[in-house]
């Protein structure tokens, strides 16, 4: 399926992309990443999901997503998804509150770590993702004002046209 990015935030290693696909989907992705590995949130219509990805494939051996945010609880999600290099976790499949708590830790945090039972397989940097975030839950707008600027300007010309008849 053929898509359109349009990068909505970009600073430091954050990037954060908002797409339109071909058939009117529309998602939005903040990242964190270098050339070996990323850690995205993947925001769409009927996905919300934290993802890594390793070059070296590391995620393929691990039927648990494991994480900590600097020094708190650390999270697991006993059934998460492995795609090609990447091992994703359904945050809508987390309670509300659950969620929220992970955004609010993200959102203030320094570190981002990846974990296997025990140890840190790798750790991300959550410097700057405070405004990542806002850009993040902006991108998400910015598709809905565009697509609803085209709708609203022909709502415009119809009531232009009416008046102009009554008139």
């Amino acid at each position: 399926m053929a898509e359109t990015r349009t990068t909505i935030y970009e600073k430091d290693h954050w990037k954060v992309f908002a797409y339109k696909y071909d058939d009117g989907g529309r998602a939005c992705i903040a990242s964190v990443s270098n050339s070996e590995m990323e850690l995205q949130i993947y925001r769409s219509k009927d996905f919300y999901e934290l993802a890594t990805f390793y070059n070296d494939f590391t995620n393929k051996k691990y039927d648990f997503f494991k994480f900590q945010i600097d020094n708190n609880d650390p999270w697991i999600d006993d059934s998460p998804e492995y795609d090609n290099g990447w091992l994703m976790s359904n945050i809508s499949n987390y309670t509300e509150q659950a969620a929220s708590e992970i955004e609010k830790e993200m959102r203030a945090g320094r570190k981002f770590y990846h974990l296997d039972k025990n140890d840190t397989i790798a750790w991300f940097s959550l410097i700057g993702s405070n405004k990542a975030f806002d850009a993040f839950d902006k991108s998400e707008s910015y598709f809905l004002i565009t697509s609803r600027a085209a709708f609203n300007l022909g709502r415009s010309l119809n009531c232009l046209l009416t008046s102009s008849i009554i008139l």
